[in-house]
């Protein structure tokens, strides 16, 4: 059985898009990949992404095309997507409450990653320093 990891959306955003981490996110997602680890991720992933590339696109950063293929790649990740049980969206709601957040998303990965077992990983700074746990971990940072 394949060993999971957790991503979230900025991490994959930062995989398909230049950035000054994109050679450290590809190397770690060949590494998984090579060493059979399946990525995983709350189906909300999906929007996080597409949303983030939309915008963007609409702000002029990448042009529609080089959105469309960053898209396209983030697709063939082949990230598990997991729809939310009733056991993710408790665990999510009190993720939330505990790291003092008026939005629940960043909790979902966090539920997610609890529920499996399994590390998180993320490439947003914030997140991780309000997380501060072993298992969750921000790309570009020692491990």
């Amino acid at each position: 059985m394949p060993n999971p990891v957790v991503v979230d959306a900025s991490l994959v955003f930062r995989l398909v898009l230049p950035s000054p981490h994109q050679a450290d996110v590809q190397a770690l997602v060949t590494t998984w990949l090579a060493e059979g680890y399946e990525l995983h991720a709350p189906s909300l992933w999906l929007y996080e992404i597409t949303s983030a590339l939309c915008k963007t696109v609409h702000f002029g950063q990448i042009t529609v095309q080089e959105g469309e293929r960053a898209l396209a790649l983030a697709q063939r990740l082949g990230v598990r997507n997991m729809a939310p049980c009733d056991e993710i969206v408790q665990s999510a709601f009190k993720w939330t409450q505990r790291l003092n957040r008026a939005a629940a998303y960043d909790s979902f990965y966090l539920a997610l990653a609890e529920r499996l077992q399994c590390e998180m990983w993320s490439a947003d700074r914030r997140l991780y320093n309000a997380v501060d746990l072993p298992w969750v971990h921000l790309v570009g940072s020692p491990s």
